[in-house]
C-alpha cells in the first residue's frame, strides 16, 4: 500500500490547540485481524495536526480479543482502552465505544480493515477544510487469495468512489467502516445507534439518515482508504447473491 497524500494546497492550517481523534473498533472473534489493524494503526502519521488513541469494544462475552489487546497495549505508544459488550449486538458495541471515547473527533474502522499511514491525517485535513460533520473514505478490497476472474471483471467487491471534497447526500452511501465524525454530534441522537437493528443490520444507515435529515454534512476524502479483507468464502456466487 502506497500512502496517498493531500497536495500542499489542500493541507489545512494547524489548529492552535491540537485536536484528538479516538479510533473506535468493534470486534467479534477475529483476533488475528484485530492485531493486524492495531499494528497498522500504530503507524499513523500525525504531522503535528492531532493526537490519537483507540477504544476496542469486544462483542464476545468470552473476551476473545483481550489476549490480543493487552499485550499490544503494554508495548504500544498508542493509548488503547479495552472493554466488553457481552450482548452480541453491533449497535450496543458501537454505543459503548462512543461512550468510552474521548477527544473532539471519533473515527470508526472495522476489525477486518487496515488503514494507510496517512489515513487519520487525510480524514482530519478534509474535515477541517470542508468544515464537515462527517468525512467518509474509500473501502478497498484486499483479497486473501487470488480472486476469480469474474469477481475482478465485475468489480463485485469494489465500492463507489468520489472526488475529495464531494458532498455525500444519500444515506445509502454512508457507513461506519472508515468514517471520521465530530464527537459532540453523537449526543444529538439517543444511543446513537439503535439496538433493535444491532443484529439485523442497518443501524449505521439509520444513524446517518437521521443526521442528514437534520442538515449535518458528509464529505468524501479519496486519499484516506482502508483495505477490507476478502476471504475466499466471500468470493462465491452464493455469498455475493445473498449480500446483494
Amino acid at each position: 500500500m502506497t500512502p496517498r497524500h493531500l497536495s500542499d494546497l489542500e493541507k489545512p492550517k494547524l489548529a492552535e490547540n491540537i485536536d484528538h481523534i479516538c479510533v473506535c473498533i468493534c470486534t467479534y472473534r477475529r483476533p488475528e485481524l484485530l492485531l493486524r489493524l492495531l499494528e497498522r494503526l500504530e503507524r499513523q502519521v500525525t504531522r503535528g495536526l492531532f493526537t490519537y488513541s483507540a477504544v476496542v469494544v469486544d462483542n464476545d462475552v468470552n473476551r476473545s480479543a483481550e489476549a490480543v489487546v493487552e499485550p499490544f497495549r503494554s508495548r504500544s505508544k498508542v493509548a488503547v482502552k479495552y472493554c466488553v459488550e457481552p450482548e452480541q449486538n453491533i449497535s450496543l458495541a458501537r454505543n459503548r465505544a462512543v461512550a468510552m471515547a474521548k477527544g473532539k473527533y471519533l473515527a470508526f474502522i472495522d476489525d477486518d480493515e487496515v488503514p494507510e499511514e496517512t489515513w487519520l491525517h487525510n480524514l482530519l485535513a478534509t474535515c477541517i477544510r470542508t468544515k464537515g460533520d462527517f468525512i467518509l473514505g474509500p473501502v478497498e478490497p484486499h483479497y486473501e487469495t487470488v480472486p476469480p476472474a469474474w469477481v475482478v471483471k465485475g468489480r463485485l467487491c469494489e465500492r463507489e468512489h468520489f472526488a475529495t471534497g464531494t458532498r455525500i447526500r444519500r444515506p445509502e452511501l454512508t457507513r461506519t467502516g472508515n468514517v471520521l465524525l465530530v464527537r459532540e454530534i453523537c449526543v444529538e441522537k439517543d444511543g446513537p445507534f439503535d439496538p433493535s437493528r444491532g443484529r439485523s443490520g442497518g443501524e449505521d444507515y439509520e444513524f446517518f439518515k437521521w443526521m442528514l435529515e437534520r442538515g449535518r454534512t458528509v464529505y468524501w476524502c479519496n486519499e484516506a482508504p482502508v483495505y477490507e479483507s476478502v476471504p475466499p468464502e466471500r468470493m462465491t456466487r452464493s455469498y455475493l447473491d445473498r449480500k446483494s
